[in-house]
């Protein structure tokens, strides 16, 4: 037997799945919640926009499972033994200061409850005027690498969150040999590196997050750097101008891992790369499918051409950051299921039960019926506008209106932004024949994916695999490996032989489809008019064409699965 791991660190928690590498087949898997600050994230009151996690916590969690894994793995009679190697994803960007010797500056005396000096977690907005200045410089001087990065650099990723670090808590800064993306982190610790100068970096991470295009020669130089602030340089200096695509080998489990697991010294170490990408490997993706993984946000990912390189308003285009080979597309939402959870329990201060109740009275609505519109920005725009200072909006309420419309407006809005990100990858030449959803809320929401289909006016494959993100780490871990006639296969090749076409599939209603065309078009005008300074379309119809459709819709006879 060989098998493969696949460890995903999530948002909350942290995955690990054993993988037979001759079937395919997930064998044993097990999972673990991080301890620390609210399911694993720390916040502070006084700013809703910082999200912050405790690095140490990474690999203390990563412990917890890996004991779990073991015990399943025995009482299926699983021979850990028998792994050969190791894929690693995490989510992204979330950049943690580091000493020289890989250390957390966190972990330091006197920094253990200084947030600064915790992971900035990828949904960490704080730095958007960081983000806006980096943009600027890159406009005035070097508007091509914009390009990669849909016109726009964003208060998620890499750079931004450094300058603001350096802005707001210069102690910390300074106390930072280098900054790490986690998806490079864990894969260095398991490898047993101690010299922050040494890690590898994947391109996924750097190509999405940190303004590297090999075609312009990888990182941005130093003058560039240092028009944004000179003490960058130290950080910038400091990275290798060759990365590490998700099938390259980076290392060998340490003898302290393969100690503390009882595993070979043997096992090999992938470069590690983005949560959402790597679950798009382990969905299907390909160069005609696109993969949608839903949960609190969204991440959309496709691979293209190589020569595909400006998409204004997508999150990034990087060069073999999904599947080696192709150029890998990543566009989303930051918020889908957060708004849900934000209307149910924050809002209506109910238990997450709820979400069923409304749901059932939400799928006897006709589209249009309830009069309701929203904009899903409760988070910001993510794609198409890139602007974080968006907030969300609820139109067409009456004296009448109730908590399911309101709900079923909220799905409706997530799919009607999902549709602009769809509409623009089109428009710029990328094919899409094929669309699955993977993640949590597509498996538990049936209206959702539903509504998908109805409004995209396509047909939906939701993948049932609950482990598509770990999986994926496992399937990338089997890329390393040399099969029985000492070839290695691709990934694409191994998602070919080990993915099974979902069974789970939404196909679009025809009367609903009209409705919703009607209903996207206002979501169009108020999303040009609230999201863009060039458009400032008068909005007199729009609440009058709102209650036009909500004549027009007749009550749901047809029966919907919740």
């Amino acid at each position: 037997m060989t098998y493969t791991l696949g460890i995903d660190y999530g948002s909350n928690a942290v995955r690990i799945v054993a993988l037979d590498y001759a079937t395919g087949e997930i064998v044993v898997s097990a999972s673990q919640d991080y301890s620390d600050g609210e399911k694993g994230v720390l916040l502070d009151a006084h700013n809703v926009h910082l999200a912050r996690q405790n690095a140490t916590d990474y690999v203390d969690s990563l412990c917890k499972c890996f004991e779990q894994l073991q015990e399943r793995a025995k009482e299926k009679g699983v021979d850990l033994n028998h792994v050969k190697s190791i894929g690693v994803d995490a989510t992204g960007s979330t950049p943690i200061p580091v000493t020289k010797d890989l250390l957390p500056v966190s972990a330091l005396e006197g920094f253990e409850n200084n947030l600064s000096a915790k992971a900035w977690m990828w949904k960490d907005h704080t730095s958007e005027e960081e983000a806006k200045a980096i943009t600027d410089v890159f406009r005035e001087n070097a508007p091509e690498f914009l390009k990669y990065c849909g016109g726009k650099y964003s208060s998620e990723w890499f750079w931004a969150k450094i300058l603001k670090c350096l802005h707001t808590d210069e102690e910390v800064f300074d106390k930072a040999h280098t900054w790490v993306e986690f998806s490079d982190y864990i894969p260095a610790v398991l490898s047993g590196v101690k010299d922050a100068d040494l890690v590898k970096r994947n391109v996924c991470a750097a190509g999405h997050k940190a303004l590297y295009v090999e075609s312009l020669g990888g990182f941005p130089n130093r003058e560039l750097i240092e028009n944004i602030d000179p003490r960058l340089e130290k950080i910038r200096a400091g990275l290798p101008q060759k990365l590490s695509c998700a099938d390259e080998v980076i290392g060998t489990l340490s003898k302290e891992w393969a100690d503390r697991w009882g595993l070979n010294e043997d096992v090999k170490i992938a470069a590690g790369a983005l949560d959402a990408h790597v679950g798009a490997i382990g969905s299907g993706v390909n160069q005609e499918t696109l993969v949608k993984v839903v949960g609190t946000s969204s991440c959309d990912i496709i691979v293209g051409d190589k020569n595909l390189q400006d998409i204004q308003g997508i999150s990034g285009i990087a060069q073999d950051s999904v599947i080696p080979g192709f150029n890998g597309i990543e566009a989303g939402q930051s918020a889908v299921g957060d708004i849900f959870k934000w209307y149910v329990e924050k809002h209506l201060k109910q238990s997450p039960a709820y979400h069923g109740e409304l749901t059932e009275k939400a799928a006897a609505l006709r589209p249009g019926q309830s009069g309701l519109i929203a904009l899903d920005w409760q988070n910001g725009n993510r794609n198409i506008l890139l602007d974080a200072n968006l907030t969300g909006m609820i139109l067409g309420m009456s004296l009448y209106t109730e908590d399911h419309e309101v709900y079923r407006a909220l799905l409706e809005a997530s799919a009607f932004g999902a549709l602009k990100i769809i509409d623009r990858l089109e428009q710029s030449g990328v094919g899409i024949k094929k669309i699955i959803c993977s993640g949590g809320i597509p498996q538990k929401n049936p209206l959702f994916m539903q509504i998908f289909a109805d409004v995209f006016n396509r047909t939906i494959y939701v993948s049932q695999n609950d482990e598509n993100v770990a999986y994926g780490a496992a399937i990338i871990a089997a890329s390393t490996l040399t099969d029985e006639n000492g070839q290695r296969k691709s990934i694409l090749e191994l998602q070919q032989q080990y993915i099974k076409e979902s069974s789970l599939v939404y196909e679009p209603i025809e009367s609903n489809v009209k409705l919703y065309k009607e209903l996207y078009a206002l979501y169009s005008s108020l999303h040009d008019a609230f999201g863009s300074k060039e458009e400032n379309g008068n909005m007199f119809e729009i609440m009058k064409k709102l209650l036009e459709i909500k004549k027009k819709a007749k009550p749901c006879t047809q029966e919907v699965a919740v």
